[in-house]
């Protein structure tokens, strides 16, 4: 197993962006269906379409404070890792933002050949592509903001 961290400013209220991941994790919940992700090779700039299976719930966070989703995703076919972690939106130092963030273990594919790719170039792919994950959600999320707040005037 190898680690995943990443994370993502948004511009977003902390108690809007958590209404807002809920509803986003919820209907991805709800549909059951596959999901394209995009995997992105870094230094080469190449992105691949890769669809996956991908499973949420509701993660315990013992001090009930932010509200962690479980993200569990599997490639629908090909050697491509799998992924458990938790996808959740925490509180910044100012009312205005708050910050996105993903973490977990993804499981590299082919046992010591896996591996050895993963030391090599794999854990640099897994990292741009939860950066560009968490890019594309937290626009997302942003956009939905500004959409509801333009529409309070």
């Amino acid at each position: 197993m190898a680690k995943l961290y990443q994370r993502r400013y948004l511009k977003c209220p902390y108690n809007r962006a958590r209404e807002l991941l809920a509803a986003e994790v919820e209907e991805a919940a709800g549909s059951g269906a596959q999901r394209r992700l995009t995997l992105v090779i870094p230094a080469v700039g190449a992105e691949i379409g890769k669809d996956v299976t991908v499973s949420v719930g509701a993660a315990v966070d013992p001090r009930h404070f932010d509200e962690p989703w479980r993200l569990h995703w599997e490639p629908v076919s090909g050697p491509y890792p799998t992924f458990d972690g938790t996808l959740t939106i925490r509180a910044d130092e100012d009312y205005t933002t708050s910050i996105l963030e993903l973490q977990g273990d993804y499981q590299p594919p082919l046992g010591a050949v896996g591996a050895a790719f993963n030391a090599v170039l794999g854990s640099r792919i897994a990292h741009e592509t939860a950066r560009e994950f968490l890019r594309k959600l937290g626009q997302s999320l942003e956009s939905q903001y500004r959409a509801a707040e333009e529409a309070k005037r």
